[in-house]
């Protein structure tokens, strides 16, 4: 058991983590989106953050190996210079920022994604071909700072030019899972340049990596099945509820 938290938390941390990432396995994206929020209700942002990171990286390992010839290789190209310039900024705004005002803003910002999700469950974001460049460059960079800043919501942020692309749902989802991987790898080798990875966070990933697994697994046997429009107004929920507790925390 770690130090200083009850039996109660951990459970509730260990179910968030198999929620997050049966959502992420479903999906390609959205674990940040559900874990950061919910994790920060018990442990501090810096914490949540950097830890999340790795096991979304971990994740995405494992599923961009199992589907690498669905990538579109030529998004990757796009999107990821623009992602480490937003990595980097997100970086920077973290090591200046205090836990307790960033769990804050992370509340709101939870609370406005989640309204955007609820509100944009069933619709596509249409993005005329002759903008299509400058959204993907726009959206990487935003999508970079988030999820460096936050720890999540930066796939949603992707996934609104990757929409507009039309790919088919698996060459999506493996593409957009290899993005999180390139911008994860940048993000775990900053925050361990700030020292976010100290002992207590080194023990709450070796206990949350088989729950990731776990939910990776249900992710992708269970969760793919589901209503994609009725299962992302059930996160939207989530999400919402999450956002609104953390900023009252």
């Amino acid at each position: 058991m770690i130090d200083g938290y009850s039996g109660w938390q951990l459970l509730f941390c260990a179910l968030v983590i198999v929620l997050a990432f049966a959502v992420r396995g479903g999906a390609g994206f959205g674990g940040g989106a559900v874990a950061v929020p919910l994790l920060s209700l018990v442990f501090p942002v810096q914490v949540t953050v950097p830890v999340t990171t790795i096991l979304n990286m971990l994740s995405s390992i494992g599923q961009g190996v199992a589907d690498r010839r669905l990538i579109a290789w030529h998004e990757i190209r796009r999107i990821v210079p623009a992602s480490i310039v937003g990595v980097f900024a997100g970086l920077y705004l973290l090591q200046m920022l205090d836990p307790k005002p960033l769990a804050k803003a992370l509340g709101i910002f939870v609370v406005v994604y989640a309204i955007y999700a609820l509100i944009m469950a069933d619709r596509t974001v249409q993005v005329p071909p002759r903008w299509q460049r400058p959204v993907a460059y726009v959206t990487s960079v935003i999508a970079g700072m988030v999820g460096s800043l936050f720890g999540s919501a930066a796939g949603p942020i992707y996934a609104i030019y990757l929409n507009s692309m039309k790919h088919a749902r698996d060459v999506f989802r493996v593409t957009i899972t290899m993005v999180m991987l390139f911008q994860g790898l940048t993000r775990i080798g900053g925050y361990a340049a700030l020292g976010f990875y100290d002992g207590h966070a080194m023990l709450l990933l070796l206990a949350a990596v088989p729950l990731m697994v776990l939910g990776s697994w249900l992710g992708n046997t269970v969760v793919r099945r589901f209503n994609p429009a009725r299962f992302s107004r059930a996160i939207g929920v989530v999400l919402l509820l999450s956002g609104v507790a953390l900023y009252l925390k």
